[in-house]
């Protein structure tokens, strides 16, 4: 996942709370040290945890997916 990041998914490794996030600019910070893998009988269950700012995260890639529209009506 670490490999993933970019500009619109983050990573971290970090132990975060709700107010560390405010004014980010990723579409998801994913978290690593809330992620899990959980075997459920003769499954396994993957529990996966990300973070977004509900105003700053979503504004922030809501340009970039217009900026990439706007690149593809060139």
């Amino acid at each position: 996942m670490k490999n993933a990041s970019n500009e619109s998914f983050g990573y971290t490794e970090d132990e975060i709370v709700s107010s560390d996030v405010v004014g980010m600019t990723y579409g998801s910070l994913f978290d690593a040290t809330q992620t899990r893998v959980m075997s459920v009988g003769d499954r396994q269950l993957v529990k996966v945890a990300a973070w977004y700012d509900n105003e700053m995260s979503y504004t922030a890639q809501l340009v970039r997916t217009l900026a990439y529209l706007a690149e593809l009506s060139k």
